[in-house]
Formats: C-alpha cells, structure tokens, sequence
C-alpha cells in the first residue's frame, strides 16, 4: 500500500540534471525580460507632419518630449498649429505604443519556449 510519506527525495546525477535546466531556464528568462527592458527603455518616436511644418518626438511612454518647428511661423494659422501638433503628436504615441507590443508580444514568445 502506497501513501503521501513513501514519497523520496530526488537524489544524485538526475536531480542535478534537473536543476540545471530549471536555473539555465530562470537564466534564459532573465535575459528575455532585461533584453525587453532595455527596448522598452529607448523605444522613442519622431514623426514629421505631412505638411513638413513640424516634428514631434515622444519617449518610450508616448510623452512629447520634443516639438521642433521653423524658425518662422508667419502665415500659419494658429488652429491649423494646433491641429497639427496634436495630429503629429499622436501618431507618434502611436508608434511607439505599437513598437512596446511587438516587444512585450516578443518577450511572451521567448518566455513561452
């Protein structure tokens, strides 16, 4: 008859083998999620407006960190300025909102293998 004490440790060559696959998985995880780290942190966007009057740079959260207009602004409508920096600044948050997925979706991947 069999019960929960007759169970016995896991000794010698085997259990060894055994650790050093779960510590060289834990070692491969960790090098996914500091390698995603690292992209997340310089995954930054710069996009300029298709009219060409501005640029907008926004960093890996998809906040402006930079509005870069001419040195000359006569003639430009004010709305239209607006519009365009918002328009411009949102499609940058856009790309990098997508660039942190395709990480994140990669670091799922690699962690899943």
């Amino acid at each position: 008859m069999s019960g929960a004490n007759d169970e016995r440790p896991v000794s010698g060559a085997h259990a060894g083998g055994d650790m050093d696959a779960v510590v060289a998985r834990a070692s491969s995880g960790l090098a996914a999620m500091d390698d995603a780290l690292h992209q997340l942190s310089k995954a930054r966007s710069r996009v300029t407006h298709p009219s060409g009057l501005l640029a907008v740079e926004v960093d890996e959260q998809g906040g402006m960190t930079g509005l870069f207009l001419p040195d000359s602004l006569d003639g430009v409508d004010a709305g239209e300025l607006g519009r365009a920096v918002v328009e411009t600044a949102a499609r940058a948050a856009q790309l990098v909102a997508e660039r942190r997925e395709r990480i994140l979706a990669s670091l799922g991947d690699r962690l899943s293998d």
